[in-house]
């Protein structure tokens, strides 16, 4: 027969001890009994718990203060059944007879059982072990989480908590994610206890997977930091991230340097990290979700591809895709409009280690001037006029994910030098707000020559240097037009599902694609299609259905060269030709802002020629 006694109430060490048959068990205040209280109620060896006649047993051995039994002191031995209570001093100790012998010697801190079937089937386990103020501050915790927003509040409301309830003189949170560099939160900062949080309580949480309390250890702890404490805690917060395996997010520190912290304390503490933890995951997912609003739509492709092709270089760009992807920095799409590439950050960000994350896209060319701080790093309430509520910025909804700045190069030289900022420091300030620390991994890309722009004092030197650490080129079509075929069946299988019939393309059709330049890359082609197959009236769609001149001469005078300038400007002319000069369609089909198709027509000088006989 095996049993174990568990501290449920007061200040002792192991907090669980495993009896056996064939052994004396000494409870007392002397650190040679097997368990050890600190209650300067309890004799230095108060008690024993023996094995006789197929039943374990008490025995009071303490003069002056007594030992009770289920509440009733107790003047001669008496037979331990499953589930009473042994009274020391201000401490009380649980009797419990396990099921079977092959139960592990466990001295560690048992872990606590979120599971609320499982709990009410369970005496003493979950939340009915905690006192009523203790039950109405988790669920005020709880309740607050789920309109907080910010991760970093979420940390401080707990550690807020701990110090309150526990009476700890210092609480910290060490960030253990792989993909966090915010390092650590440590309350309250003009502690009088100058320590940082101890590695070797940390390591040696991580390698056992749970909880260490240094009073229940009973061994000679060697760190510095930890030799003038009088007991310490350290509790990990961990994620589920599928249906059996789980993320370390960080570790929760408690220190006193006055008091021993007892188990009704550190069984509080280890209930609300796991809250917190189950806080920080639900923001997670949240966020992810939030952003899903202003991130790019991912085409759904049966093979599971965003990037269609399988050209030279397509694959290529594939490649490099795939060695990016893991890596920490920044990375610099290049490539015409219309190239894909957003496709490009999707991938990037489908392949990373923030996969799980959000992924937050911003033309660049949209954000306002006058409010590109507030837009990018959020605002308090009032911080200017028509703000009646306080936002997130882009970085703050990208918070453990990927910020997809399209059209970098669109942005301001005040608005770069604010970008540069918070890439070198990760840490952003919302107008009249305060500061905060941001884990985003920046993904740009730009149809413009940086290192002109730098040239021509247009874009600052210092921020492409932190943008192009890894430079990914989007190929333009007519430089991959033998993955026309696959493009073309990829659209119209789409199409095929939107409009409900069967569409197929045939050999002349493609061989007219083929022949035609394509300034505005795949997102010209994809228009190109959908107006053809609007046009058809078979399932096959014909050359005569697409809407594109035989050659590029009848789409009006074809650049002199390949320079981006100018087949810009020249597409941009044909666009507005065929939308009749509406320049809200026309920015719509080339994929930018209105203002910045205006821009564009002044920069290259475009005019609208009107027919003599008009």
């Amino acid at each position: 027969m095996e049993a174990r006694l568990v501290l449920e109430f007061g200040v002792g060490a192991p907090a669980a001890i495993i009896l056996s048959p064939d052994q004396l068990f000494k409870i007392g205040r002397n650190p040679e009994n097997h368990l050890v209280i600190h209650d300067e109620h309890v004799s230095r060896f108060h008690a024993e718990v023996y094995f006789q006649s197929g039943a374990f047993r008490l025995r009071n051995q303490s003069k002056n203060n007594g030992t009770k039994h289920n509440g009733q002191r107790i003047s001669e031995d008496v037979v331990l059944e499953n589930d009473c209570r042994i009274t020391i001093g201000d401490t009380q100790i649980r009797f419990e007879v396990l099921p079977d012998s092959n139960e592990s010697n466990d001295k560690t801190l048992p872990e606590l059982n979120l599971n609320p079937e499982e709990n009410e089937s369970k005496q003493g386990s979950g939340i009915t072990q905690f006192l009523h103020d203790e039950i109405g501050l988790l669920f005020s915790y709880v309740s607050d989480s789920v309109l907080e927003g910010n991760p970093r509040m979420l940390v401080e409301n707990a550690l807020k908590l701990l110090l309150k309830r526990t009476q700890a003189e210092k609480v910290g949170f060490l960030s253990l994610d792989a993909d966090e560099f915010l390092l650590k939160q440590v309350l309250p900062a003009d502690s009088n206890l100058d320590m940082e949080l101890s590695k070797t309580l940390t390591n040696k949480s991580v390698s056992r997977g749970g909880a260490v309390w240094l009073l229940q250890e009973q061994i000679k702890i060697e760190a510095e930091s930890l030799r003038s404490m009088k007991d310490a805690v350290c509790l990990l917060v961990k994620s589920k991230i599928g249906e059996s395996e789980t993320a370390i997010l960080g570790a929760v520190h408690l220190y006193s340097s006055r008091r021993f912290f007892n188990v009704q304390d550190v069984r509080f503490s280890q209930f609300l990290v796991n809250c917190l933890a189950n806080s920080l995951h639900m923001l997670r997912k949240r966020r992810a979700l939030e952003a899903d609003k202003n991130r790019f739509k991912p085409i759904e492709n049966p093979v599971g591809e965003l990037i269609i092709g399988s050209s030279r270089g397509v694959v290529r760009m594939k490649q490099d895709i795939q060695r990016f992807a893991s890596r920490p920095g920044c990375v610099l799409i290049t490539g015409e409009s219309g190239v894909g590439k957003e496709l490009v950050a999707l991938e990037l960000h489908g392949k990373s280690s923030r996969k799980e994350g959000p992924m937050v896209s911003v033309n660049c060319a949209t954000i306002s001037p006058t409010l590109a701080d507030a837009e990018l790093f959020g605002n308090e309430k009032g911080a200017y006029t028509g703000a009646d509520r306080a936002n997130n910025g882009y970085f703050q909804q990208a918070d453990d994910g990927i910020l997809f700045l399209d059209e970098v190069g669109e942005l301001s030289l005040e608005c770069q030098a604010k970008l540069l900022r918070v890439l070198e420091t990760g840490k952003v300030r919302p107008l009249r707000g305060k500061e905060q620390t941001v884990n985003v991994r920046v993904i740009s890309a730009t149809n413009r020559k940086l290192e002109e722009e730098v040239a021509a004092g247009k874009f600052r030197e210092d921020l492409l240097f932190r943008l192009n650490s890894c430079v990914i080129n989007v190929p333009p079509l007519r430089d991959r037009l033998e993955d026309l075929p696959e493009l073309v069946d990829y659209f119209l299988n789409r199409f095929s599902i939107e409009y409900r019939r069967r569409l197929a393309s045939t050999p002349e059709l493609l061989e007219k694609l083929k022949k035609y330049h394509w300034p505005g890359n795949i997102r010209q082609l994809k228009s190109v299609l959908e107006s053809g197959v609007n046009r058809a009236e078979s399932e096959l769609l014909m050359p005569e259905d697409v809407d594109i001149p035989a050659n590029n001469s009848a789409m009006g005078d074809a650049p002199k060269s390949l320079k981006l300038e100018e087949v810009e400007a020249w597409a941009i002319k044909i666009v507005l030709e065929r939308n009749g000069w509406n320049q809200t369609q026309s920015a719509k089909v080339l994929g930018i802002h209105r203002e910045t198709l205006m821009d564009k027509i002044k920069k290259y000088k475009i005019s609208r020629i009107i027919p003599a006989n008009t």
